[in-house]
């Protein structure tokens, strides 16, 4: 009699190997080969350690492997599956992607199955994430997607390489004006006003300027730049500074002989931001 085909998603393959994994588990050690000609030896000490998807960011989501358990974490993200159980026929007839290793097969329970897929490049060997929908639901989407490089021992697999740092502009010349055609620059000076800012020379940085130029503050470089109300610059100025890591922009506003700071800068740096006003506009002035 003809057997009928059927066709397995990798989780409910993952059920049907734990499966037959126990029941190898009850057989001697000879019943193996004549079960499906799959022979199912644990072989979790191989692999035990922790994975992460950034070795060297102790925050960064991260596999642990362990005798008697798989755990995924990231952040307050946290699965714990026993009794894992190697498989080195995850995929059936079919044949194995490139690079595969083995499957590390676990169950958490109601929850369904967890199995860290582990694959070997020539870096090292990394695992992926495979998982039942309410297993995969508690991890997140992004867990799934990731990469999980072998953080200990001889095998330790490097991080992919950082793109090198990008060099640090020159200080930018010309007019405030000017400076204003940077969208992200502009969009952050208004953040910073506030929507109900109206003065046209505060929102647009137009009037008189000195040359803007780089200062460290804090051990962060911002862009200075300082700008005033064309014809009542003594009275009516403005200096900003700009950290193009982080798009934020933090300043001090004088209007008509008044101060007052915007962006909310950090406590720390709130009396630099005056010297630097007083810098720009008392001592010439």
């Amino acid at each position: 009699m003809k057997r009928s085909k059927t066709t397995t998603t990798p989780t409910n393959r993952t059920r049907a190997l734990l499966r037959a994994a126990l029941l190898a588990a009850l057989l001697p050690a000879a019943a193996w080969p004549q079960q499906g000609g799959t022979q199912f030896p644990n072989n979790i000490a191989q692999y035990t350690g922790r994975w992460s998807a950034n070795c060297a960011d102790n925050a960064a989501a991260a596999l642990q492997v362990r005798q008697d358990s798989l755990i995924a974490e990231s952040g307050k993200r946290r699965v714990v599956a026993r009794e894992p159980q190697t498989a080195y026929r995850f995929f059936g007839n079919s044949p194995p992607p490139e690079g595969f290793d083995v499957a590390l097969m676990s169950d958490t329970g109601k929850a369904g199955a967890m199995t860290f897929l582990v694959y070997r490049e020539s870096r090292g060997q990394y695992i992926t994430l495979d998982a039942d929908k309410p297993v995969a639901g508690q991890l997140g989407p992004e867990m799934l997607k990731q990469r999980y490089w072998r953080c200990n021992g001889a095998a330790r697999a490097l991080p992919p390489s950082a793109e090198p740092a990008a060099k640090v502009p020159p200080p930018p010349t010309g007019s405030p004006a000017a400076l204003a055609q940077g969208p992200a620059m502009q969009k952050a000076w208004r953040a910073a006003l506030g929507t109900r800012e109206t003065d046209l020379w505060l929102v647009r940085r137009e009037g008189p300027a000195p040359e803007p130029q780089w200062v460290t503050v804090e051990g962060t470089r911002y862009l200075l730049h300082a700008f005033c109300k064309p014809h009542d610059c003594y009275d009516n100025n403005a200096i900003a500074l700009y950290d193009q890591g982080s798009g934020r922009i933090y300043g001090l506003v004088q209007r008509n002989g008044s101060n007052r700071l915007v962006g909310t800068p950090p406590a720390a740096l709130a009396p630099r931001i005056e010297k630097l006003w007083r810098e720009q506009w008392r001592k010439s002035n």
